[in-house]
């Protein structure tokens, strides 16, 4: 009885330092983006391969496009570019999670105009042939506030419905997701 007692508390204890370490989204940062009257730099898409590291502009071109569109904001693609989350891990919430951070420290030290969201996408591959396997992003206030974040994969249906092999399927997973936040 005492050895389950003792499981039981430590998981608990596991559990709240998960919730409290996570970086979690701030629901006045994302009523403020959801507003409507913001401007936001869409990042070079950053591609971690295998432990190789690379930037697409082209599928941030699509995402500020597809935010324009949509009227969610004034969007466009900017060259600031946070340190990459080089180190492949098979926790991707602590990839995600790293990235964020680094993410969180590089907006607090570049002096954004106010009113204006950066944000950060991610597509993970694996594998002897590159496949997909996830899509993250997260979206800052100048403040380095979390608006929205997300991890998809193949768990999600946002990241099923595309079965996404190539950096445009990416950028429609990204999408999927992105709407499922705006809701």
């Amino acid at each position: 009885m005492k050895t389950k007692n003792v499981l039981t508390i430590v998981v608990l204890i596991i559990a709240m330092t998960l919730l409290l370490t996570c970086a979690n989204e701030n629901k006045i940062v994302l009523e403020k983006f959801i507003s409507g009257k913001t401007k936001v730099l869409v990042c070079p898409v950053h591609i971690l391969d295998n432990q190789i590291s690379s930037y697409d502009t082209i599928s941030s071109k699509k995402i500020a496009d597809y935010i324009n569109e949509k009227k969610y904001a004034f969007a466009s693609v900017t060259q600031l570019c946070p340190p990459a989350n080089n180190k492949w891990r098979i926790d991707e919430a602590k990839i995600l999670t790293i990235s964020i951070n680094l993410f969180i420290e590089f907006v607090k030290k570049n002096n954004l105009p106010e009113d204006t969201f950066i944000l950060y996408p991610e597509f993970l591959k694996a594998g002897q042939n590159s496949a997909v396997v996830a899509v993250h992003y997260c979206l800052l206030n100048n403040n380095g506030e979390i608006a929205m974040r997300g991890l998809l994969n193949s768990h999600w249906d946002e990241f099923k419905k595309v079965n996404p092999k190539t950096n445009n399927d990416c950028v429609n997973v990204f999408i999927n997701g992105f709407e499922e936040k705006m809701k």
